[in-house]
């Protein structure tokens, strides 16, 4: 007679809630800390358990198993086609996922599709690119709130007076409409009506309310931003942030300040707001909307400035990657008036101490970077910016800084000639040396 050790454990015998309290551990459990997938802004999420292999234990246990951890972790599925990866998260926050790439595509046990994709139509060249995620319900809320689709959508107007809408669709899996009550539809689609705005051409598909689809398209159609001046204090109060943290030395601070203001700028330009607001706002407001760019974008070069002349200063790559960076923003500073005139109809042009700045700022840069093929360019560029301004200390400073940097590179230009005059000479008198040894040679052999 066989011992009791020898004895097959009956699993289905079982009461139901025990054994769903077994599927709820092994199955719905999850590790707490987030190891970097080392794609920006995603993490993956592990199980606690490896126990998949439960599922393929018997019919019934597979159907008990996966049905509970349908329901319990609430699988969704996002696809972003078409859309820049890099710029489609915010990056505030880290986005957990289940799994990503073919291994999101296989997995049929999700509740619900999220799709967004770049309007066909677009001005700008087709992406074909796609990126495939698998989250939780529960971690859906962060990628919402993330999900960055303004700057995603940056290229795609040909002009500033149209507007192209991300394409979205939300579907239910059809193979298991038993699981989709009114609470549960309303609860998976929630951080969608709460977080996703400016979205006019949402479907949603499945076994899923009339009453409650409307509701949520309704909901995300509503433009982000709405009111002009709202709008314009928003940015205008990252800016003077970032100015009191500079006056107290908190330079990367006023960075990350200015950094976020630009960041709701460039992302109000490019969403689905930015009509009503230029409508409503009229003049005044693109005017106001050109002068922050202009801003906002001389302050962050003023930072990068801060910083090649800090303590990276001897560290030569990090010094050429923040002068070419700062030169950048300088370069868009240079075309903003011509820029918003010509895609938003602004009238705004830069102030003679705006332009100053600039040119004081470029010049900087350049000795900063210490090219001295530069040198006759970064002259002109701080007497250009004196003639404008005078009277400030900085601009005064820095070009006696630029003309003490002119005045070390043509000692060194002087003293190279010198030394190729002196190398010349000598090659000359060892060239009339052997000469004169050549002559002795030949007379004697002759």
């Amino acid at each position: 007679m066989p011992s009791l050790s020898m004895q097959p454990f009956r699993f289905l015998d079982l009461p139901g809630e025990i054994r769903n309290n077994i599927y709820d551990l092994l199955l719905c459990s999850w590790e707490d800390e987030l190891k970097q997938d080392g794609r920006g802004g995603v993490a993956k999420r592990y199980a606690e358990y490896d126990a998949v292999d439960l599922l393929r234990t018997n019919k019934q246990i597979h159907e008990e198993a996966f049905d509970y951890m349908m329901k319990r972790n609430q699988f969704v599925r996002v696809t972003c086609r078409g859309l820049d990866v890099h710029t489609l998260f915010l990056g505030d926050e880290v986005i957990p996922i289940v799994s990503g790439g073919k291994r999101a595509m296989q997995f049929e046990g999700y509740m619900m599709h999220l799709t967004l994709s770049k309007p066909a139509l677009s001005a700008e060249r087709s992406n074909f690119s796609e990126r495939e995620l698998m989250v939780l319900r529960s971690d859906l809320p962060v990628l919402c709130r993330e999900l960055d689709i303004e700057s995603a959508m940056t290229g795609v107007y040909s002009t500033a007076n149209e507007h192209l809408n991300i394409c979205a669709t939300v579907s239910f899996n059809p193979f298991h409409p038993e699981m989709f009550t009114p609470a549960i539809q309303q609860h998976l689609l929630e951080p969608i009506a709460t977080y996703l705005r400016g979205v006019t051409n949402l479907s949603i598909s499945g076994p899923v309310s009339t009453r409650i689809a409307e509701t949520v398209k309704s909901q995300i159609a509503q433009p982000r931003w709405t009111d002009p001046k709202a709008t314009l204090d928003s940015i205008h109060t990252g800016v003077d942030v970032g100015k009191r943290q500079w006056q107290n030395d908190e330079y990367y601070a006023a960075s990350e300040s200015w950094d976020y203001a630009m960041r709701t700028l460039e992302r109000m330009r490019h969403s689905s707001s930015w009509l009503n607001l230029k409508e409503s706002g009229g003049e005044d407001f693109v005017n106001s909307t050109a002068d922050l760019y202009f801003t906002l974008n001389l302050l962050r070069a003023a930072f990068l400035q801060v910083d090649m002349a800090g303590e990276h200063v001897f560290i030569r790559r990090l010094v050429e990657r923040n002068g070419a960076r700062s030169l950048a923003h300088l370069r868009k500073c240079e075309t903003a008036s011509a820029m918003f005139v010509q895609h938003v109809g602004a009238t705004w042009g830069p102030s003679n101490e705006q332009v100053s700045k600039m040119l004081y700022r470029q010049a900087r840069c350049l000795r900063l970077l210490k090219a001295s093929d530069n040198v006759v360019r970064a002259v002109t560029l701080i007497q250009q910016a004196a003639a404008l301004a005078p009277n400030d200390i900085a601009i005064r400073d820095e070009k006696d800084a630029v003309q003490n940097w002119q005045s070390e590179v043509e000692e060194a230009q002087r003293l190279r000639r010198v030394a190729d005059d002196a190398k010349e000479v000598e090659a000359l008198k060892r060239a009339s040396w052997w000469t004169s040894i050549r002559s002795v040679v030949s007379e004697l052999a002759s």
